[in-house]
């Protein structure tokens, strides 16, 4: 199903659909063996990153953006194209990434291209072709193999202009390594949206990306909102560093939160995991106040005071205590103690001389001596 996504900001009343070629498991798709990595690498991990890095731009930059393709499964052409068309997309990007065969050695091709539909080249297509394919031209040293014009399904199925990228060849050693290379894959978007904006007039203002603009958070993503989203994991007892890169730890840690939340365990920070952590974050903070309201007490009640103190040096000093305590400091609590005690002992001084009176009026009595009334 396709995604919709829309800029934190004014919207400026484009729509780019965006299509990151084929899907992880497109038979064929792929590089050779690659010795050195102890893999393939498949076309679609260089497509979705690069996609994922260039929705993120042009929402920066006002634009909607309709990802035709937003899971790794092999969506049809059909399903892409019907999608761009129905939402009325201003233009149709499709990303990818070459190849001549399956063996680096079969040819010495390689190179960017970009292509649109039979005869499109002198129509808005052609612009848009041209707009992006000035910027591709001036990022990595690569041969520049010009624009073309191809009978493919997604530029000749679209209603809008449409252009398809190629942004190296996968049976090219040097290239098909540039396919994981962060910084190639962040450069080739930056290029993509620099012509898109050049196309609609709109003005670049350079690379402030916000990874959750495009409504998600996932492993491989870097910036505030992930170090907010590590934060907020931290905060909830979870262990894993907060650097702002959305790693294994942070993708192992945002599980085990949604299995302890019932949610779905994918390792997305999606909408429903989004606002179940900011309900536990507030159930959290309301413990988190209540139990500091209650040690507040605690240290009201037992804080050190000038009357205790002295209290408690004076009832030493008359003997009524023996001046040792647990605490380092004279507590409230304490010097309760010492009152409580003052008081036993006075009360038992009280009965110690009513029974002196008594046995001194038993013993006048007896000598026959005459008692006055009070």
């Amino acid at each position: 199903m396709a995604k919709l996504l829309k800029p934190k900001g004014p919207w400026n009343g484009k729509l780019v659909a965006l299509d990151d070629g084929h899907g992880m498991q497109t038979p064929g798709k792929r590089t050779p063996y690659i010795p050195e990595l102890g893999r393939e690498i498949r076309e679609n991990e260089f497509n979705r990153k690069v996609v994922g890095f260039l929705a993120d731009i042009l929402l920066a930059h006002g634009f909607r953006v309709l990802l035709v393709a937003p899971t790794d499964t092999d969506t049809p052409l059909s399903y892409r194209t019907n999608a761009a068309n129905q939402h009325k997309a201003d233009i149709y990007v499709s990303v990818h990434f070459n190849a001549m065969s399956f063996d680096f050695d079969y040819s010495s091709a390689d190179g960017i291209s970009v292509h649109v539909y039979l005869g499109n080249m002198k129509y808005d297509s052609g612009k848009l072709a041209r707009a992006v394919g000035k910027y591709l031209r001036q990022g990595t040293n690569q041969d520049w193999r010009g624009f073309k014009e191809d009978n493919f399904h997604v530029l000749r199925e679209t209603n809008m202009p449409a252009i398809l990228t190629e942004n190296g060849f996968m049976d090219d050693r040097k290239e098909a390594l540039l396919m994981l290379n962060e910084d190639f894959q962040m450069e080739v978007a930056i290029e993509h949206a620099q012509g898109i904006c050049e196309y609609f007039n709109v003005k670049y203002k350079g690379l402030s990306l916000d990874p959750l603009s495009k409504g998600w958070l996932e492993i491989g993503n870097k910036g505030e909102s992930v170090k907010e989203l590590q934060q907020s994991l931290k905060e909830l007892g979870y262990s894993l560093n907060v650097d702002g890169l959305f790693g294994s730890e942070t993708e192992k840690a945002l599980k085990g939160f949604q299995k302890a939340h019932h949610l779905t365990v994918d390792g997305l920070y999606g909408p429903n995991t989004q606002k179940t952590l900011k309900d536990a974050l507030k159930r959290y903070a309301a413990v988190a106040n209540k139990e500091e309201e209650e040690t507040e007490v605690v240290r009201d009640i037992n804080k050190v005071s000038e009357w205790a103190k002295e209290n408690w040096e004076e009832a030493t000093e008359n003997g009524y205590f023996d001046g040792k305590r647990p605490g380092a400091e004279i507590t409230r609590e304490e010097t309760s103690i010492v009152v409580n005690r003052l008081r036993n002992n006075f009360l038992e001084l009280i009965k110690k001389n009513e029974e002196e009176i008594q046995r001194l009026h038993e013993t006048l009595e007896a000598a026959g001596v005459e008692i006055p009334e009070e």
